[in-house]
């Protein structure tokens, strides 16, 4: 999808995965069959009328493809259902990392005999205003006549970030070198196919260093490689209308990861995530939408891998704890077919938990506004911009799709 993306640091730590590249390009199976829909031939008589390009004439042939047949505006749905190549600028505007950009090569295939069966693959890279950098390649898709959903992730970067354990009065700065990351699920539908459940795989080696002279209580986490190794399972459940910019619906689903020496994980840990995103609408020009997110870290676990409150308007990574919970209501309104205003508050909180790397953080409120603009109707699909304002400030975000869509399936 061409256009400009908001990195956040959560996709930043799991650039050797290729996350931060697809963090606003979640699995768009049943948008992809709204195209193939309606490329179709319609069956149903349509009155005399001027030809359906007729928006798009007096334009060169080349820009036709980037306007709307419907309406006449800006539009890319005609030049995504083409397939191919499709090259996509990514501007980062997350302050934890300074700022930064990038570029993505996705290539779409849908197949005319299948179009359930949507394949997407990415290649990308990107550069922030710190010196973190980082490549890599995503591939998603359905597999087994649609009884399967599958993604997987390869990359390999180097990133810089705060993090803010108890025992310093300020921030402490480290640079972790991916080698290597692989992250993968693959997703078995149950009878009901709003229902699925799988494996999940975590794999990355990594060297981690921090520009301190006094010895710290977490010396272990830095200073050498670290290779981990997870194998998990999820149970997911998903009723939105459209993975892109959803309207109705919700998407759920718990899931676990466990580093064992046993999957040549140096370490041992586990994490638990349980997260919740429901939209709902209430009349024909206003809808909310509501998130929850709990995250838990267990065992001996890098002190770089402690999940954080994740909320529009908060510094990402800056409230870490063994234990977090993040949840944010969001309403739109609706002001034309293309056009609509948002206004957003959440609060989120992280726990110490057992190992008191970090200090309680105690309720941390954000909240702001922004408007999107629908820059793929036949998709659903939104792109605009969001101010919000939380304990450090301002802080402001460029979206393509929903803002949650790192969080979501």
């Amino acid at each position: 999808m061409p256009g400009m993306v908001s990195g956040t640091v959560r996709s930043c730590q799991l650039v050797a995965a290729a996350s931060l590249l697809v963090a606003g390009f979640p699995a768009a199976a049943q948008a992809q069959q709204q195209i193939s829909a309606e490329q179709e031939p319609d069956t149903v008589p349509q009155q005399a009328g001027p030809p359906a390009d007729a928006p798009a004439k007096g334009k060169p042939k080349f820009l036709q493809r980037f306007f709307d047949d419907e309406d006449g505006k800006f539009d890319f749905s005609k030049f995504l259902a083409k397939g191919g190549f499709i090259p996509m600028p990514v501007i980062i505007t997350e302050p934890a990392v300074h700022g930064g950009y990038g570029v993505v090569a996705q290539f779409i295939t849908v197949p005319k005999d299948d179009p359930r069966n949507v394949t997407r693959r990415m290649l990308g890279a990107f550069k922030t205003g710190n010196g973190s950098y980082g490549f890599g390649y995503y591939q998603a898709g359905r597999g087994l006549d649609g009884l399967i959903n599958y993604k997987f992730g390869i990359g390999r970067g180097e990133i810089t970030l705060d993090a803010h354990p108890s025992f310093l009065p300020t921030a402490l700065t480290y640079t972790s070198k991916y080698k290597y990351g692989i992250l993968g699920s693959i997703l078995v539908h149950l009878p009901d196919k709003r229902f699925s459940a799988g494996p999940l795989i975590d794999f990355r080696k990594l060297s981690s260093s921090v520009d301190f002279e006094d010895p710290l209580p977490i010396a272990n986490d830095f200073g050498r490689t670290l290779t981990t190794g997870a194998l998990g399972f999820g149970v997911h459940f998903d009723s939105r209308d459209n993975t892109m910019t959803p309207t109705k619906g919700v998407n759920a689903y718990v899931q676990g990861k466990f580093d064992s020496a046993a999957f040549g994980s140096d370490r041992t840990f586990q994490k638990y995530d349980a997260d919740l995103y429901a939209f709902h609408g209430l009349s024909p020009k206003w809808r909310l939408g509501y998130k929850a997110e709990f995250s838990a870290m267990r065992g001996d676990f890098p002190i770089y891998f402690a999940p954080a409150v994740n909320l529009r308007g908060v510094e990402a990574q800056r409230y870490q704890g063994s234990n977090v919970f993040s949840t944010e209501v969001e309403l739109t309104r609706q002001l034309s077919t293309r056009w609509a205003l948002l206004a957003f508050a959440g609060v989120g909180a992280s726990w110490a938990g057992d190992r008191r790397l970090f200090d309680d953080s105690g309720a941390k409120f954000a909240g702001g506004g922004g408007f999107r603009y629908r820059i793929a109707r036949k998709l659903g699909l939104d792109a605009g911009i969001d101010v919000a304002v939380g304990p450090g400030g301002g802080i402001f975000y460029l979206q393509f799709g929903h803002a949650w869509a790192f969080g979501m399936d």
